[in-house]
């Protein structure tokens, strides 16, 4: 004895209230998924570049080591110049580690829970949690800056940075995205007793004397 069939019309009914949820969970949960994804992304990169210059690279660099400092026959500093290869070395060394550490971010994924995308305080950790694949996107781009800031009287600072930047792939259901990761990484510094020198070679570009002058770094 065979059971009873069921209504031909219970298929199509089911495929148009699957169809349905998959529109709605797109226009309304997707683009915040996609935001809170592209955030943590961008955390999750910078830190992740952070560790592998501290602890990779610069944690043996001092400043001597990137820059040489003149003095005239007082003891006066009066030329600061970049030693270019070490400097070189350095620059190409960040871009190998954080391209490998960057490469690392694929073995894992993000969980976003299912009540964060709701945008409630209450629900924020609650919900089967969304898995979401961080993909490196782009060449990894290291430059280096070098500032001077006022350090009190008579004195200044001079500092050194790296200043990275690179791109991530935010995969998440339904969509995929591009995030811009940057950070500035502090290398070394030294405080100069005396008047700023009146010239030093850039370290942005090896080849060009320029007139130095303290500036305040930004906040």
């Amino acid at each position: 004895m065979y059971g009873r069939r069921r209504p031909v019309w219970v298929i199509p009914v089911v495929i148009g209230v699957l169809i349905l949820v998959i529109i709605i969970v797109d226009r309304n949960i997707g683009p915040t998924l996609s935001e809170i994804a592209r955030t943590k992304a961008q955390l999750m990169g910078v830190e992740c570049i952070n560790k592998a210059v501290n602890e990779r690279v610069v944690r043996d660099i001092e400043y001597r080591d990137l820059v040489l400092v003149r003095t005239d026959d007082r003891g006066r500093v009066v030329l600061i110049q970049p030693n270019t290869i070490k400097i070189s070395q350095l620059m190409a060394k960040s871009s190998l580690e954080i391209a490998e550490a960057l490469d690392q971010l694929s073995e894992t994924s993000l969980g976003i829970p299912l009540g964060q995308m709701f945008g409630s305080t209450f629900l924020a950790g609650y919900g089967p949690k969304v898995r979401v694949k961080v993909i490196p996107a782009g060449t990894v781009n290291v430059d280096i800056i070098s500032k001077f800031q006022s350090a009190g009287i008579n004195q200044s600072r001079h500092l050194i940075y790296l200043k990275v930047s690179s791109k991530l792939k935010v995969v998440v259901p339904f969509s995929s995205d591009e995030v811009k990761v940057a950070t500035t990484i502090p290398v070394a510094e030294t405080i100069i007793v005396g008047d700023v020198p009146g010239m030093y070679v850039s370290l942005e570009k090896p080849n060009a004397i320029t007139r130095s002058a303290v500036q305040s770094l930004s906040p």
